[in-house]
């Protein structure tokens, strides 16, 4: 072997353990994030099922994240919508006002995280999390199983966009 095929195999060899590494550290850094939330599994297999997730970094992962619990708490209001007839009218109508609440808040820290103002995402996200848990006080036993599940959802994905905040 010559001396230029053999410096080719030596980099050939150092981008593979490169690109490797740097794989698995995506995937710790998934896990890292995901372990902290109050829904482990939804979290993890939501991340690594999203194109987006593949080489983000921490802050690549918060765009995911507020993309997410957006998504998950406009669907709780959804929920909340086809539930307005079912009695309870007050209770929900409070709900979706709280979910809508919390939606501003999350479009609110995208441009937060762009504008790299981690302190006031941090208080935004927080504010967003009590208005997606607020609602579950006011029923108290008698939650909706599907308005439970939408918000639990919402929950996690607002959570998990605190932890990735907390660690930028």
């Amino acid at each position: 072997m010559n001396g230029s095929t053999r410096m080719f195999h030596l980099v050939t060899i150092f981008v593979a353990l490169a690109v490797a590494l740097l794989n698995k550290c995506q995937a710790d850094l998934i896990s890292d994030f995901c372990v902290k939330s109050n829904n482990p599994t939804l979290c993890t297999n939501t991340l690594r099922s999203d194109p987006r997730s593949k080489g983000a970094d921490a802050r690549g992962m918060a765009t995911i994240a507020i993309k997410k619990a957006e998504e998950a708490t406009q669907a709780s209001i959804n929920v909340a919508k086809s539930l307005l007839n079912s009695g309870n009218k007050e209770i929900i109508s409070t709900c979706i006002e709280n979910f809508s609440s919390a939606v501003a808040n999350i479009k609110e820290c995208e441009s937060l995280l762009n504008r790299r103002d981690i302190g006031t995402l941090r208080s935004i996200g927080s504010t967003a999390l009590t208005d997606v848990g607020t609602w579950s006080d006011e029923f108290g036993a008698n939650e909706p199983p599907k308005l439970k599940e939408a918000s639990g959802k919402a929950d996690t994905f607002v959570q998990l966009l605190l932890i990735i905040a907390n660690s930028l």
